[in-house]
């Protein structure tokens, strides 16, 4: 990614060598189909804005356009074909002219933008994109094409804008430095402070995985960005607003933690916290999980306190932990399995489907009875009948109530059958999706587990209830 933006760099940049001078572009206010003309003036403002933001250019402003196009008798949205585009650029002076369109197609807006060469009217570079939605959501996609167009990708504060999650900042956490402790406890550590930060509901964090995809396009491995000036330039490649480091140590039989989140943008520490415990190693657990919250400068958790005071392994035994077992056992009425592992939607979907299924088979199978009872009826008379015509009429009768004694007899077997696959396929479901107890890493009786008290790991025969 860092080699992209680079290269778009250069490619935007390439005529400074030889002139000394920033690359300038000018804006044209986009074409307006199917929305008014005030809204565009707005979304193309908005772009020109943005751009400015980006650092990558020099912007002519709207007002030296204006000036422009009124010496020449025009007005910027009668100017919408590349020669009146270019015209206009060689007047301002500028290298770069950008145009565009905005469109309402049914319910989807569309824009489509271009820079193009003025010397040369080449096309440098096209973006588009479409949008379902308010027309305020605009807003957001001129800011990221604003970024796109001069050959840069949208920060991180944009792609969150667009995804709505705009109330919540962005943290990134690098893995702590051991001293004392070994690499993987300190990067088993790092994972579940950075669980409990996102257990807050008050952040967004970045995952491990796009992390270690940066550093590693730096040639750095997660263990060997530990000074704060990695670390914010790590933030910035990212794109998130806050960066979280810090350092696990062991003096004698002490453990200590010390945790500073700093703003990339300032590299100015918003909170520091240090905590010291002596314990068995599997201790600092919880005192990283308190960590997550005090970071943030969150009160701590009820059941975290708790779990400090008694200990971790106390704490888990008193435990009355959910099981795959549970789960199944309470998915004979469907839908509750999912309730119990905490998805309601699926819970409720299932209990809905299966509810409307059995509610056809009863249909069907009233249908069925009814007409059961009319080919009885009409059996009798068939018997009772000495006319010809009468006969005739009642055999005709009773074909037809077979026919549709026939089809109700298949909707019955085939709705009986769905309800009774659904119900079976939400009791294996909630099995599968049921947690396991403790941090067994097999999902059957026999677990693979780490055992603190005895510091190995070893094969364990469960029974779960």
């Amino acid at each position: 990614m860092m080699m992209k933006n680079i290269l778009a760099f250069f490619i935007l940049y390439s005529l400074i060598i030889g002139q000394n001078q920033p690359i300038t572009v000018a804006v044209l206010d986009f074409e307006g189909q199917g929305i008014s003309v005030q809204e565009v003036k707005t979304l193309t403002e908005r772009i020109r804005s943005e751009i400015g933001n980006t650092n990558a250019v020099r912007l002519i402003e709207r007002k030296a356009v204006d000036k422009i196009m009124a010496e020449q008798g025009l007005q910027q949205s009668g100017c919408t074909s590349d020669e009146c585009a270019s015209e206009v650029g060689k007047l301002l002076g500028v290298q770069f002219m950008i145009s565009g369109s905005i469109g309402l197609v049914g319910d989807t807006y569309t824009i489509d933008t271009k820079m193009f060469s003025v010397e040369s009217g080449e096309t440098v570079r096209t973006k588009s994109a479409s949008y379902a939605g308010e027309v305020s959501g605009l807003i957001t996609e001129m800011e990221i094409l604003a970024w796109e167009i001069v050959g840069l990708d949208a920060p991180g504060r944009l792609r969150l804008k667009r995804s709505g999650e705009t109330d919540k900042s962005t943290v990134a956490v690098l893995d702590f430095e051991g001293r004392g402790i070994s690499i993987q406890e300190a990067k088993t550590l790092t994972d579940r402070f950075t669980s409990s930060m996102s257990s807050t509901k008050r952040v967004i964090m970045v995952e491990r995985g796009v992390m270690a995809e940066v550093l590693e396009n730096q040639g750095l491995e997660m263990g060997e960005c530990t000074s704060d000036e990695c670390a914010a330039e790590v933030g910035a490649m990212l794109g998130v607003q806050f960066m979280v480091s810090g350092a696990i140590g062991k003096l004698g039989d002490t453990y200590t933690i010390d945790i500073k989140m700093f703003s990339v943008a300032t590299g100015a520490a918003e909170n520091m916290q240090s905590t010291s415990y002596q314990g068995k190693v599997d201790g600092l657990i919880t005192e990283i999980e308190i960590l997550g919250w005090t970071i943030l400068g969150l009160n701590t958790p009820k059941k975290l306190i708790q779990k400090r005071r008694m200990g971790t392994s106390a704490y888990l035994a008193q435990q009355k932990e959910k099981t795959k077992v549970g789960a199944a056992l309470r998915s004979v009425v469907p839908g509750l399995g999912q309730l119990y592992n905490g998805d309601k939607m699926l819970g409720y979907s299932f209990m809905g489907v299966d509810v409307l299924l059995w509610a056809l088979t009863m249909s069907s199978q009233s249908t069925f009875n009814d007409l059961q009872a009319d080919q009885d009826a009409v059996t009798a008379l068939y018997n009772a009948a000495t006319q010809q015509t009468e006969i005739d009429d009642y055999i005709n009768q009773l074909k037809t109530i077979e026919t549709d004694l026939q089809k109700a007899n298949d909707q019955l077997v085939m709705f009986s059958a769905a309800a009774i696959g659904v119900w079976a396929a939400n009791i294996v479901h909630a099995y599968i999706t049921g947690p396991s107890p403790g941090n067994a890493l097999s999902s059957g009786p026999l677990k693979l587990a780490y055992d603190p008290a005895i510091q190995n790991t070893s094969i364990q025969w469960t029974i779960e209830f």
